[in-house]
């Protein structure tokens, strides 16, 4: 669809941005931000999830999805990530590339000051794509490019502080580095096979991407994402020290696929011990991520001796999961508790007394089924202290 008047603000925003030196738009990130766990609104699994989040005067951070805003009052809003797959055209046509998630804010009460997008983009070492940057802005009337004000190391701050859905973007053309995640994936099927994704650092995207996989009953396997940036474009390889694992395709390009990206595939028929995952780029000796599959982490006995964990460390459980919204999130979005029990656990002002509600409710009304599910949202979401519990058996 041609657009004039978007066509001109396209061309006012870019001679705009080239006025300002990029050394001016740079700002380090100052880490006085305090982080909140969002509340989740949706409980369809088939929908796409709705996050509230409110917070008095501050600084502050959304440990979902990135987004950071300043208020001078207090402020209430709600949000969902959107697919890139209806712009994509249009800003391929003007040039630009997704550089973070697309997220769709709805203001309830009070207003921005200031709003940081986050993004993907490494630019440490490339400071002349700093003035590269914009905001894809949606509205009625048709796509439209913003300025950005200033750019951190993982965010852009927007001109204006106004509701709608945004995402930062960024002009073609460069070679960049991106921040990257790993997605392992897994099947609990005697002949052990891998999912395994690497993608831009893209919240939405790994929603995307759990929702596909649990779909057919694969679970997560949960490890650290590759600390340093890499090419965006390069090929990549993976390996494993198994001889008899066989892994396709043989090399993944690293590119942003907002709906349907590819991924490794690992086929090892009679695992039986920990192994090791090497990434590498393609013609590089050294890898660029690594990681230990371990054996109870892949077999399929693991799901009962979660039931058995649980019943072991009920008190220590009770005493030190501090993550617990999260947690119970993934276990009602599970199915495996209501949404009465849900909305009367969480109004319970400690930590400790809501899991003691929840060990005497839905976990006990469950069974071992649901307490082996909880173990797993568990180790996703406490993985340093289910860690510590088996190392104290």
């Amino acid at each position: 669809m041609k657009r004039p008047d978007l066509v001109d603000l396209v061309s006012v925003t870019c001679s705009r941005s080239k006025e300002q030196h990029p050394s001016s738009l740079f700002q380090k990130d100052t880490g006085d931000w305090i982080k909140l766990e969002p509340e989740l609104n949706t409980t369809d699994v088939d929908e796409d999830p709705v996050y509230s989040l409110q917070s008095e005067a501050g600084n502050f951070e959304c440990s979902v999805s990135g987004l950071r805003w300043s208020c001078k009052e207090k402020i209430s809003f709600k949000y969902q990530f959107c697919s890139w797959e209806g712009h994509k055209e249009w800003m391929e046509n003007i040039g630009y590339m997704p550089a973070g998630p697309l997220i769709d804010i709805t203001g309830i009460v009070g207003k921005f000051d200031e709003v940081y997008l986050p993004h993907w983009i490494c630019i440490e070492d490339n400071p002349k794509i700093l003035d590269t940057f914009a905001v894809l802005h949606i509205r009625d009337c048709g796509d439209a490019v913003e300025k950005v004000s200033e750019v951190t190391s993982s965010h852009v701050k927007l001109s204006e502080a106004v509701f709608s859905p945004k995402a930062a973007m960024m002009k073609v053309g460069f070679r960049v580095k991106i921040n990257c995640n790993v997605l392992i994936y897994k099947t609990n099927t005697a002949f052990l096979t891998l999912h395994i994704y690497l993608i831009p650092r893209d919240p939405a995207l790994q929603q995307i991407m759990k929702r596909r996989e649990s779909s057919y009953e694969y679970k997560v396997i949960r490890k650290p994402h590759p600390e340093k940036s890499l090419k965006m474009r390069d090929r990549f390889i993976l390996t494993t020290d198994l001889d008899d694992a066989e892994i396709c395709p043989e090399n993944l390009k690293l590119r942003y696929e907002s709906t349907d990206p590819n991924f490794f595939e690992i086929f090892i028929k009679n695992p039986d011990s920990d192994f090791k995952l090497r990434l590498k780029e393609k013609n590089e000796h050294q890898p660029a991520w690594s990681c230990v599959i371990r054996k109870d982490e892949y077999q399929s006995s693991g799901q009962t001796q979660g039931n058995q964990f649980v019943d072991k460390h009920r008190r220590e459980l009770i005493n030190r999961v501090s993550n617990i919204g999260p947690v119970m999130d993934d276990l009602l979005s599970e199915g495996v508790m209501q949404q009465e029990d849900y909305d009367q656990i969480q109004v319970i002002p400690t930590t400790q007394d809501k899991m003691r509600r929840l060990f005497c409710g839905p976990l006990k009304a469950g069974g071992p089924k649901v307490k082996d599910i909880f173990y797993m949202i568990l180790e996703e979401k406490e993985p340093n202290l289910i860690a510590d519990l088996k190392r104290e058996e």
